[in-house]
């Protein structure tokens, strides 16, 4: 996360004292053998998650205008600093502004300003994570004020989500009472923070309850600047102002589908087709079983079928999966 950090160790990343981090990287084993964890320092090496740390800097260095760079600080301030630069150079005019955090992600390294804070949380692993989190959380808020300090709040609509569910072994995080986490079909992988504010435009503090997804950001941009969207292209979105406002009492959706290899899902309706080990079907009814444990698929077969045609009248369409 940091660009000058970093030191080479045993074909492993590790985190100098220099620049104020707690670090947490994963190893399979402990060098000389073993498991757990080992300190260093601000250093921790751990063999919970069973598998080393990837090799994140190889081939995959930070740019600016499509330039290589070496940045000096924290990377979650680093994006922070760029993004309050950006509006104030463009608060004249209209802008789109992507702000792609990479917190909280491993490898864990959290500053010493926010591991303090957290201090009393006894698991260091834990206090990284809480910590990285407040860090992006602050973050957030620098972006926000520079809106409110230019005058801008009314004219701005802001979209901030995830993008998956929770690793929890990863980060110590719940996805409770949601089932399963990060990588799987279930509500605990797919369900997601998703919050929109425009003042003036969307009613605040209210919860919109009804499935929407990430690409409806597209259709909904388009929306609020009154533009039309390509013709000739299939845009499986919608623009979500109209029901965000109260106007469209209906559902944005009528189905929901996701695939990664060979694990894919589709929601219809409350009723969801799951498919999370190869050739083995799930059907739930997250209207009575949001928490997906009482699988449905042996007792309602005609519902099983049923959606598993909708899913294949999809699947049919989409190429072979590039991401495995």
């Amino acid at each position: 996360m940091l660009g000058k950090a970093y030191e080479e160790y045993e074909n492993h990343l590790t985190c100098t004292d220099s620049f104020g981090l707690a670090c947490l990287f994963h190893r399979g084993r402990q060098a000389g053998g073993g498991e757990g964890r080992r300190t260093f320092g601000k250093v921790i090496y751990s063999t919970h998650m069973g598998n080393n740390e990837p090799d994140y800097d190889a081939n995959n260095p930070i740019v600016r205008g499509s330039q290589p760079v070496t940045e000096e600080e924290y990377f979650t301030d680093a994006i922070t600093r760029e993004s309050v630069d950006f509006i104030d150079r463009h608060a004249d005019k209209p802008f789109f502004l992507y702000v792609a955090y990479n917190a909280v992600h491993s490898p864990l390294q959290a500053a010493d300003k926010y591991m303090k804070k957290f201090k009393h949380i006894e698991d260091v692993q834990r206090r990284i994570f809480a910590a990285m989190l407040a860090n992006l959380d602050d973050s957030v808020g620098e972006i926000m004020k520079k809106i409110g300090d230019e005058d801008l709040e009314r004219d701005t609509l802001v979209f901030f989500l995830s993008d998956n569910g929770g690793p929890t072994r990863e980060l110590t995080s719940s996805n409770l009472p949601l089932r399963g986490g990060k990588g799987q079909m279930y509500e605990g992988g797919i369900r997601v923070p998703f919050m929109v504010r425009w003042p003036g435009r969307i009613p605040a503090g209210q919860t919109y309850d009804r499935p929407v997804i990430s690409t409806d950001i597209f259709a909904t941009i388009h929306g609020a600047a009154r533009v039309p969207l390509p013709k000739g292209k299939q845009a499986e979105c919608v623009d979500l102002l109209p029901y965000l406002t109260g106007k469209n009492k209906d559902d944005p959706h009528q189905i929901l589908y996701w695939r990664q290899s060979h694990k894919t899902a589709l929601r219809k309706g409350d009723l969801k087709l799951v498919r999370q080990q190869p050739k083995k079907w799930e059907l739930y009814d997250l209207s009575k079983d949001f928490s997906e444990t009482k699988d449905l698929a042996e007792s309602q077969p005609e519902t099983l079928q049923k959606l598993l045609k909708e899913w294949e009248s999809i699947n049919d369409q989409m190429v072979e999966p590039l991401f495995k």
